[in-house]
């Protein structure tokens, strides 16, 4: 959410529209911040990253206080809940309502109910997990759903689903998928001996990437689960995993364990900017999730930097990763399925390119960030004249 939010503002700001945004306390306690056309109001009153806690109240006023000044054309949420106050606010001045979904609370239900089955633990925690569901659902999402003048779903199974479980009139649901930088992401020979030199990783040897936040529902388990096998036909592998999260600890102890400390590089945190580079050292980009994901950037980035994506067959993936012709689909949760999708990848040269070279091309053609963004904008124009 936060990478499209940004890619997305700055290439507004390109076309010449102003944007402000408000946002919850800053770190650092910055009430105010000015980026060119974009101006960034962070509320003291409320918590980082909640939307409890003052958040509520606090965006009301700004928004009131700010529209007085600007009388904004547009409103634009990226995340699916709203002040519910700020509803009559926008009909009495005609500003329309719009919102961004990467996804909803009956994803995260669902993502929720898989991991626990997958991992075989946390069964506890579903029952907080559907109480919360519940609260966002029908106190929440449910009602607000209804009242915005557009929804932007960021890939096919996004769009469906909404229109399924809230109801929502299909006229006002528009898929656009998330877009990246196709000219920054692309193939790139000097970075991948730059960053396999950095890593000490030999030129015969084959990388398997694993780039994501680090969390129970991701399914890098299953890609340590697989590594044994893999490195039974194939001893010349290597995973990375580049990323930080929850779970990172857990799996490091898993590595360990199964005696695959040599086979396993731990990069950690890497800034976007980056991201590239170490797409770009890897051979192979894996991502087992079990969530039912929105539209992962991470495996747009791997595609457009020309690289043979295998990932689950779950979500908004479906959008992007057509099986057999530009990656390969496995089942969630299933190891023997990804060992065998990945032996056919590292011992399948021909494959291997062919499944990049297309991989590439569906991500230039139609996932990239200036066809993202002209479509948001018809979709914002169309709403203002109505």
């Amino acid at each position: 959410m936060e990478v499209h939010e940004k890619l997305l503002a700055e290439e507004l700001v390109k076309r010449g529209h102003n944007l402000t945004f408000i946002s919850t306390n800053h770190p650092e306690g910055k009430e105010f911040e000015n980026q060119g056309a974009i101006n960034i109001h962070y509320l003291k009153n409320t918590t980082f990253g909640s939307k409890r806690k003052g958040w509520q109240e606090e965006s009301l006023k700004k928004f009131s206080e700010l529209n007085q000044k600007n009388n904004f054309n547009l409103i634009c949420s990226c995340s699916a809940i709203i002040p519910k106050k700020l509803i009559p606010i926008s009909e009495k001045n005609k500003i329309p309502l719009i919102v961004i979904l990467e996804g909803h609370e009956i994803m995260m239900l669902l993502s929720e109910v898989k991991q626990t089955l997958n991992h075989k633990k946390g069964f506890k925690n579903l029952l907080k997990s559907f109480l919360k569901f519940i609260y966002s659902y029908f106190l929440w999402e449910l009602p607000l759903f209804k009242k915005y003048n557009a929804i932007i779903a960021v890939s096919d199974e996004v769009a469906r689903t909404t229109q399924k479980w809230y109801f929502v009139d299909k006229k006002k649901i528009h898929t656009v998928y998330n877009g990246i930088e196709t000219d920054i992401f692309c193939p790139d020979q000097e970075q991948r001996t730059r960053t396999r030199s950095a890593l000490n990783i030999s030129d015969e040897e084959r990388v398997l990437l694993f780039f994501s936040f680090v969390t129970k529902q991701k399914g890098l388990h299953l890609l340590i689960r697989a590594l044994p096998d893999i490195l039974k036909l194939n001893p010349q592998v290597k995973l990375m995993v580049v990323g930080t999260g929850d779970y990172l600890f857990d799996t490091k102890k898993m590595v360990k364990q199964s005696g695959l400390g040599k086979n396993v590089i731990f990069t950690g945190y890497i800034p976007r900017e980056e991201a590239p580079h170490y797409i770009n050292a890897s051979d192979l980009f894996v991502l087992p999730t079990l969530r039912q994901e929105g539209m992962p950037f991470s495996i747009l980035e791997a595609m457009s930097c020309q690289k043979p994506v295998i990932a689950s067959n779950i979500g908004g993936i479906l959008s992007v990763i057509d099986d057999g012709i530009n990656g390969l689909l496995i089942p969630p949760g299933n190891v023997d399925e990804l060992v065998k999708k990945t032996l056919s990848i590292l011992e399948n040269k021909d494959l291997a390119q062919k499944l990049a070279a297309n991989a590439r091309e569906k991500v230039v053609q139609e996932f990239s960030l200036e066809i993202m963004t002209e479509q948001t904008i018809k979709i914002f124009q169309s709403a203002i004249n109505n």
